[in-house]
């Protein structure tokens, strides 16, 4: 069998012959919507084409591996793929998990996995990670912040118990404490709001003396997160002297909130 292809020309190519991508973000497929998918395409065929590398082995699956996994469930013995020779390693995992991304198709924790390993390949920042896969700066650092949660909320975050909402409020937290809001997240059904009061409540309560900050300070710093994507904390005392915290969880982060506050390294 000749292995030389057409970059671009959707081919049909035998569904034995193709294994799933090492570097795959995508780990979880759920079995009813994947006997779902087998259903329609037993109906209606693959609609869209997957994405292949030639291998001396066969060929090794770059993107769309629900249709390749759901194709085998349908008895299809062939199914319509692009073969992508001309990629690199680094070049095949960001076409895997852009398109992961663009179907939603990844867990939270797998698209902050993937997310995390894009800037690491290519030393980006939030900004350009967001610009390379077409979603905002928040977008990014929004989902590698849930790389600052403890593992049985990250499983919870994954399973649909933690909204993404509530999980940036969590990763915010030190992480012996994180699994207990999470429970009271869940038993209580909090809304991210009710969440963010509950813990404020807590620590005031904690603090014996602490005189309570005016309105506009505590809206200022509510913009201020919102507006940041990051934990933001304004002091000051009566004369209008003081200081202004942002919290940051990695170098990648800070570079984000500088670039956000439009400061350019020399």
């Amino acid at each position: 069998m000749s292995k030389k292809r057409s970059a671009g020309v959707i081919q049909e190519i035998p569904i034995d012959l193709i294994r799933p991508g090492s570097q795959q973000a995508r780990r979880h497929f759920d079995p009813d919507a994947l006997k779902e998918l087998s259903e329609s395409i037993r109906e209606s065929g693959v609609v869209q084409p997957i994405v292949l590398r030639t291998r001396v082995w066969g060929y090794e699956l770059l993107a769309g591996e629900r249709r390749w996994r759901a194709a085998q469930l349908a008895g299809l013995h062939e199914i319509p793929a692009v073969i992508r020779d001309d990629l690199s390693d680094d070049e095949a995992f960001v076409v895997g998990l852009i398109e992961n991304l663009q179907r939603e198709s990844l867990t939270p924790m797998e698209a902050a996995a993937g997310l995390k390993r894009l800037g690491e390949i290519h030393g980006m920042t939030h900004e350009e990670i967001g610009r390379r896969i077409g979603k905002s700066r928040e977008y990014v650092s929004n989902y590698l912040r849930l790389l600052n949660l403890s593992p049985p909320v990250q499983e919870l975050v994954n399973d649909g118990h933690i909204l993404l909402g509530h999980a940036k409020v969590l990763a915010g937290l030190p992480l012996n404490e994180q699994l207990r809001w999470a429970d009271d997240v869940i038993r209580l059904k909090l809304t991210v709001r009710g969440l963010e009061k509950r813990i404020a409540s807590e620590r005031d309560s904690k603090i014996v003396f602490r005189p309570a900050k005016p309105s506009d300070w505590q809206r200022l710093e509510r913009e201020l997160s919102d507006h940041l994507a990051c934990t933001v904390v304004v002091q000051a005392d009566g004369s209008g002297k003081g200081e202004l915290r942002l919290a940051f969880h990695s170098l990648d982060e800070l570079d984000g909130l500088l670039a956000k506050m439009g400061y350019q390294a020399g």
